[in-house]
């Protein structure tokens, strides 16, 4: 049986928490990623004929899913992810800098690892095509967050 959409977002979070508890697979960030993906496609399967305003009047996919990326940041840096295109965004280990207000957040081996390796810490990280630097479970935060609060998979939204 397919799951519903709520039953996909509920999917998205739970994963996103798997991520965030691994903060070095990029294995558990590229799921949540294509899991985010994924789901614009089925809000607007869902959608597009029944109740067109919850994707805001688009006539295919590919127009909701560019009304999509002028609405969010996040899910246009995830979708770009996604294509795997050359040239395109990918997902790295990088070292990141932690600066020393930011120690008491930092788990007990994650603080081991910043004292012995120069304040770093290794993250995912999201390198732009421009070579911009992000660390991916912010932007996925970003479009969970995004998703949560537009909600038009939500019934009676």
């Amino acid at each position: 049986m397919p799951l519903t959409l709520a039953d996909h977002f509920a999917l998205i979070e739970d994963e996103f928490a798997a991520a965030v508890a691994a903060p070095l697979s990029v294995r558990k960030a590229f799921l949540v990623a294509v899991l985010l993906d994924h789901f614009a496609d089925r809000v607007f399967e869902r959608f597009r004929t029944g109740d067109p305003k919850k994707v805001f009047g688009a006539e295919d996919l590919p127009a909701y899913r560019d009304l999509l990326r002028g609405r969010s940041p996040a899910l246009a840096t995830i979708f770009a992810l996604c294509a795997q295109k050359p040239g395109g965004p990918e997902l790295k280990t990088l070292a990141v800098e932690v600066p020393i207000a930011d120690y008491p957040s930092l788990s007990v081996e994650d603080f081991m690892v910043s004292l012995y390796n120069q304040h770093t810490v290794q993250r995912v990280m999201i390198i732009g095509a421009d070579g911009s630097q992000t660390l991916i479970h912010e932007i996925l935060a970003a479009a969970i967050a995004w998703w949560r609060a537009a909600a038009p998979w939500r019934p009676n939204t």
